[in-house]
């Protein structure tokens, strides 16, 4: 674990001083603070992952890319072992486990996320969504229930339950149950060369 936190926080100050940012130039963009920010570049603190999402959003990259190990597959065909699959423990009661491994220029991603009780997908204010992009998602319950947002509709999923939504809608999901919840989330991004990241 603390090899990939370093992979990690290396890869963050890579990709801001690649464009060429302040500390403080990527904490406004992203809303998590400057010193934040650089106590993460400097192994001073282990992230939760919202606010990972949140740098990676502001870095105006796709989550999976802060995560993914930087290898070359043959034939662009990635197999990925059971035994092999990465998992981030967050403190914050959502676990992320990545089942797919990565292949140059991917429009597809699947995740297994272990949302806790009370916990959600939201980075800032609750009434609204804190990102959206140019894609499509799926996300199947496993198990446990969920609450979906998208716009000013809002369904409640069960174990089976699936939704299926365009990503430019603005939207959420939330455990608001007393239990855990597990998730299947299987994204897809239209366009491989530009994300649409927008804060609401």
């Amino acid at each position: 674990m603390a090899d990939q936190i370093q992979q990690i926080a290396e890869r963050m100050r890579a990709w801001r001083l690649e464009s060429g940012w302040t500390l403080q130039e990527l904490a406004d963009r992203s809303g998590v603070s400057a010193s934040a920010i650089h106590k993460i570049e400097n192994h001073q603190t282990v992230p939760t992952i919202r606010v990972l999402l949140r740098v990676a959003s502001g870095l105006g990259r796709e989550p999976h890319q802060l995560f993914d190990a930087e290898v070359e597959v043959p034939n662009g065909v990635a197999v990925l072992r059971a035994r092999d699959r990465q998992t981030w423990a967050s403190p914050n009661g959502i676990d992320l486990e990545k089942v797919v491994g990565p292949i140059g220029g991917a429009l597809i991603d699947l995740w297994r996320i272990r949302h806790a009780a009370g916990t959600s997908s939201d980075m800032s204010n609750p009434e609204k969504p804190w990102r959206r992009y140019q894609g499509e998602v799926v996300i199947l319950v496993e198990t446990g229930q969920l609450t979906v947002g998208v716009g000013d509709e809002e369904w409640e999923l069960g174990p089976g339950d699936t939704i299926h939504l365009n990503t430019l809608q603005p939207h959420r999901w939330a455990n608001c149950s007393e239990e855990d919840a597990t998730l299947l989330i299987f994204s897809l991004t239209r366009d491989a060369t530009r994300t649409v990241n927008e804060e609401f």
